[in-house]
């Protein structure tokens, strides 16, 4: 944990550097944006303790008013006149030019995850009248901001937060939430400590099977939109503020929302948590008995969960129902090994196609009790003795 913390401090620099820059008008990598973009500045979302919390708020004209538009919130550490920097205005034009609502708001330092919540809370009741769909709100967080805002986004309660945008960072984060599309932008160019640290984290959450996309910048440096300004740049822009739209969309909200469970039984079984996927894979396999492919993720993880006899049971009640040689063969053949069944893992050994059957599976554990059987030895043409 706390490498990660140190790796996000060293990187923190990005969003001073920012706000700073004025003075030197860097050039941002963003496509031209609509000159039509209006911007409603200083809008204010809340009081603390006697201070004055506001936002600007950037979107194309809407017809009569009436209009809503999924809203980008940037996640940045700056208050007052220092929010509204070349690189967050920028991302907020940017992300109006592609009809989203960009968001900047006031977010003080130590006290971000706080404000980030009152924000939330504005939105979610007066959003309507600023022109955001309060249903389809996603977070964008880069470089040092990550390590607050990740962790914020990933608890399960932050229903607001329909997607979320995560550009050059890391946070220390061990559960990830399933429904919250997440895009991970990594700068091929960064320090090597940070990439290694996004990977790491990122291999999580797809282990944890949760949606999760992530998108590679190969030339780019830490802060590419500030030092990078080529098309490279610009597309990975583009697919961020793509991104953004598909995710935030209601089809899309639901069709993941159908699949949850079914993701949350495979995310199980991928991080080893056997006897919770078995729990979760009975459950769908009993409102679904004519889903082959469900009921074979079902014998999978009662063979992990260590019930043999279970699996090698199921397993040949689903013979001839279309699953492939050796996907439903292998797991059978471990299962009723496992479960004292000779004769039966050997049948399914034999079922497999000797193309299909990688040699590997000879010194296989699951085998040990019938490594000696001739038969067995035949399956893999392996000499007797």
């Amino acid at each position: 944990m706390k490498r990660i913390a140190k790796s996000c401090i060293t990187v923190v620099a990005l969003g001073g550097l920012a706000r700073g820059a004025t003075a030197q008008a860097p050039r941002l990598a963003f496509a031209a944006p609509s000159p039509d973009i209006r911007v409603s500045r200083d809008v204010p979302f809340d009081s603390a303790g006697g201070a004055l919390l506001a936002m600007d708020v950037y979107q194309l004209p809407r017809a009569r008013n009436t209009r809503t538009r999924p809203a980008l919130i940037f996640f940045n550490r700056a208050t007052g006149a220092d929010r509204r920097g070349p690189l967050y205005a920028g991302w907020a034009r940017a992300a109006a030019s592609h009809d989203l609502v960009g968001v900047v708001p006031d977010l003080r330092e130590g006290a971000e995850a706080r404000d980030f919540q009152a924000l939330l809370r504005y939105l979610t009741s007066h959003g309507t009248a600023l022109g955001i769909d309060t249903a389809a709100i996603a977070v964008y967080a880069a470089s040092g901001n990550v390590f607050t805002a990740l962790p914020v986004l990933e608890q399960s309660s932050l229903t607001a937060v329909r997607a979320a945008v995560i550009y050059y960072g890391t946070a220390p984060v061990t559960t990830f939430r399933r429904d919250l599309p997440l895009l991970w932008v990594r700068a091929g160019l960064d320090r090597p400590e940070v990439n290694r640290e996004i990977a790491t984290l990122a291999t999580l959450a797809i282990a944890q099977n949760a949606p999760v996309t992530l998108l590679n910048h190969p030339t780019g440096y830490h802060g590419f939109e500030l030092f990078n300004d080529d098309d490279a740049t610009r597309s990975v822009i583009e697919q961020t503020l793509a991104f953004v739209r598909q995710a935030t969309l209601r089809s899309y909200r639901l069709a993941l929302a159908a699949g949850e469970r079914d993701a949350a039984a495979a995310g199980a079984v991928q991080t080893g948590d056997y006897h919770e996927a078995a729990r979760l894979y009975a459950e769908l396999a009993r409102s679904r008995p004519d889903d082959a492919r469900l009921q074979l993720s079902f014998g999978e993880s009662l063979l992990g969960d260590g019930r043999y006899h279970d699996a090698c049971s199921l397993f040949d009640s689903l013979k001839d129902r279309g699953l492939g040689y050796r996907d439903l063969g292998i797991p059978a053949a471990r299962a009723c090994a496992r479960a004292g069944n000779a004769d039966a893992a050997i049948g399914w050994l034999k079922s497999i196609p000797s193309r299909f059957l990688p040699p590997s599976l000879a010194s296989d554990s699951a085998f040990t009790s019938i490594r000696g059987r001739p038969d067995f030895l035949a399956v893999f043409s392996i000499p007797p003795g």
